[in-house]
């Protein structure tokens, strides 16, 4: 197959839907992460296929959209991929528009965790050709495989696309063996541009180590669920390729990257073996923590771990299918801190069993006396693909055309529906009912169907913005 000129594009979503005007909590203030999955896949496109690939990413850096199109002009594709969640749909389908006006002849391909809930809504814009159902390495291969023959494209899973019969939906698409995948493409990233509010700062690197999650918590809207992880030693060769290039902070941003206690440890005594002095820090579960894994992972480097949590209660997090106890995340704060690991937890505001203000002072209380030194409420909402949903949608207590009419007919600041069977979301005498305890949330977007508001460090058990 002969090299073609892709051009992939994280865009910008200055029209975000959003939960209300009142809140202005921007994305950059929590922190700018990469295009993990976009570099990804042009990684995979160099090299196994030699391809020449271009990556934009405008949320990092926002450029005019002429400035947009004259680099585009200047690069000359042959192929354009834009990335989307649904939050950011208007933003994405209004640059496929240009695109298409500026080059009417090249194939538009969109792709994303949007696609695979929305599909035939998408594919009723006219100015997007084709999508990626899933992770889109091997179905984006076999696209571009049809597109230089000059023939269809074959009806099989991680592509959709519009056929004289009607629609081609395939299945998402997973990769396997994920060892068998290059480095992402960071090389095509400007550096500089991505940090987190919550880390060591310093020259750091995002990473994934895994993909997918094989737990079933009601609130969350992970599309692929086989578990898949790196080996340790696709790992270490990962890390050390960008230790040789001088970083030194690394920040695992898997949905689980401690699926188990022995991987961890595994992974912490192979660090130590090859001498590499690094800084690192990973999202993970409070029942794989302890302190055995807390010794040797502090030893070999990890400075933190973000712990979701989510409840407050053993029957609340029973009702949402977490799998965890109060119990376990108070030991794994304990044994984290003992080992001097910083710890960061995780709530939702707002999930079925929160019916009044007492359990949203009960969440904060517990965030508190937990210990942990960092919190970060989410105001739960709602998309298709979630269990609470679909169990919203059953009992009428959520709409449930309204993401999909937003999709048809995308407007700027989407009003996103509130999930509003127990706390209401209008303000009450200048409040909002979930500003209590001298904490004042507001959303932004995320795909785990929560949007992260705010943080507080735990000084004395008295919280203090972070």
């Amino acid at each position: 197959m002969s090299a073609v000129r892709i051009l992939l594009i994280n865009p910008d979503a200055p029209n975000i839907a959003r939960i209300g005007a009142s809140f202005e909590v921007k994305i950059g203030e929590i922190g700018r992460f990469p295009p993990i999955g976009l570099i990804a896949l042009a990684a995979y496109l160099r090299a196994n296929h030699g391809h020449t690939v271009k990556v934009l990413d405008t949320v990092a850096r926002p450029r005019p959209l002429e400035a947009l199109l004259e680099e585009a002009r200047r690069f000359r594709p042959d192929v354009l991929g834009i990335s989307t969640f649904t939050y950011t749909f208007y933003d994405a389908l209004a640059l496929a528009r240009r695109l298409k006006a500026e080059f009417p002849t090249v194939p538009i391909v969109v792709g994303g965790p949007h696609t695979s809930l929305f599909a035939t809504e998408t594919l009723a814009h006219p100015e997007i050709d084709y999508l990626i159902i899933g992770e889109g390495e091997e179905p984006f291969s076999t696209l571009l495989d049809s597109l230089q023959a000059g023939t269809p494209p074959p009806a099989v899973g991680g592509l959709a696309f519009r056929t004289a019969a009607g629609l081609h939906i395939g299945a998402p698409a997973m990769v396997e063996n994920l060892d068998a995948l290059p480095i992402p493409a960071y090389d095509l990233l400007e550096e500089g541009l991505y940090y987190s509010t919550i880390g060591s700062g310093g020259k750091t690197i995002t990473l994934n180590s895994s993909r997918g999650c094989p737990y079933k918590c009601t609130f969350c809207q992970v599309l692929v669920k086989g578990y898949r992880a790196h080996s340790i030693d696709y790992l270490l060769r990962y890390i050390r390729h960008f230790y040789d290039k001088g970083y030194r902070n690394f920040y695992f941003f898997d949905d689980l990257f401690n699926i188990t206690k022995a991987r961890i440890i595994e992974f912490s005594e192979r660090l130590l073996e090859a001498g590499l002095d690094i800084s690192w820090i990973f999202r993970g579960r409070v029942d794989q923590l302890d302190d055995e894994v807390c010794r040797v992972a502090a030893r070999a480097g990890c400075g933190q771990v973000l712990l979701g949590v989510e409840d407050y209660t053993d029957e609340g997090l029973a009702a949402i299918r977490k799998g965890i106890t109060i119990g376990q995340a108070a030991s794994a704060i304990k044994a984290a801190a003992r080992h001097g690991i910083t710890t960061s937890t995780n709530w939702i505001i707002g999930l079925p069993t929160h019916k009044g203000e007492q359990d949203l002072e009960g969440l904060v209380q517990r965030a508190i006396d937990l210990g942990g030194d960092y919190a970060m409420f989410s105001i739960l909402q709602l998309l298709p693909g979630c269990a609470i949903y679909n169990e919203a949608v059953a009992e009428g207590s959520y709409p449930e055309d309204a993401w999909r009419n937003f999709v048809l007919n995308p407007v700027p600041h989407f009003q996103i529906p509130f999930y509003d069977k127990h706390i209401s979301g209008e303000p009450r005498n200048g409040t909002w009912p979930w500003r209590t305890g001298g904490f004042t949330v507001g959303p932004r977007t995320s795909s785990s169907g929560c949007w992260p508001s705010a943080a507080f460090r735990n000084c004395g058990g008295r919280p203090a913005w972070a």
